[in-house]
């Protein structure tokens, strides 16, 4: 299956949304070699198609699109795999590389994962929101869940969905998400998204130390576009019944298969 999305750089919402996407999906990666390494005795690999830059034209994003229909040919890509250490160790060489190798060449290898995370970022401060009152949910776009789905049915690896705000991260497996989640239209990237709420019993840790970057950026045209980066990340109070219920959905991966 052949995902095709096309859109061009859209200036300063363009590369903000481009530049967090990219922080949380290194907090991410961050939390499972510090925390999940230890404690579920796995080890994380990139595996969902980052180009790791900023494109600075329409050239260059179509090229980074371009490639990643090329890779993708099954679903959408998870951000990252995770492997049970024994199985790392015995194919290290093969999982450094699976962001850049198409899906059939990687089949066989990528069904030996036990769990996969697909990354969603929010610009919200959890501790702030919860001081006045406004609820924070896990955010999965319409338009991604069938992909996901197809990708799933193909190599029956559980997908849970990892939300990095700026102060808390919090995981949740994708079917639930969608199952319990209210669909609605986004306010800001109006588009049509599953929202379930974050509590508890979602947490994984609190962050700290996540800091602004000055940033700038030409667009296509010449013209100069000053953003700010996300950076840092410290993990804090971390709630280690949380990460081992983790563990359970790699145990239940037999569920997923036809």
């Amino acid at each position: 299956m052949t995902m095709s999305r096309k859109f061009p750089p859209r200036g300063l919402d363009f590369y903000l949304k481009w530049s967090i996407g990219n922080w949380a999906e290194e907090v991410a990666y961050k939390f499972c070699q510090d925390v999940l390494a230890r404690e579920l005795n796995v080890r994380v690999y990139r595996y969902g198609y980052s180009a790791g830059r900023i494109p600075e034209s329409l050239a260059e994003f179509e090229e980074i699109q371009k490639e990643r229909i090329q890779l993708e040919r099954y679903g959408k890509r998870p951000n990252l795999l995770l492997f049970d250490v024994q199985v790392a160790r015995k194919y290290e060489r093969e999982l450094v590389q699976l962001m850049r190798q198409p899906d059939e060449k990687i089949e066989d290898l990528v069904k030996r994962a036990v769990l996969t995370l697909e990354v969603e970022h929010s610009i919200w401060s959890v501790k702030r929101a919860v001081q006045v009152g406004t609820p924070l949910s896990f955010t999965v776009k319409e338009e991604d869940v069938q992909p996901l789905r197809s990708w799933l049915k193909k190599y029956e690896v559980p997908i849970v969905v990892f939300q990095v705000f700026l102060d808390e991260l919090h995981a949740c497996p994708l079917e639930e998400v969608v199952n319990r989640g209210e669909l609605r239209r986004d306010r800001t990237t109006r588009k049509v998204t599953y929202f379930l709420p974050t509590s508890t019993q979602t947490r994984l840790a609190d962050m700290e130390g996540v800091y602004f970057d000055a940033k700038v950026e030409f667009d296509r045209k010449g013209k100069l576009i000053p953003f700010v980066a996300l950076k840092g990340g410290d993990f804090t109070n971390i709630n280690i019944e949380n990460v081992r219920k983790l563990s359970i959905y790699c145990l239940k991966r037999e569920n997923y298969k036809s």
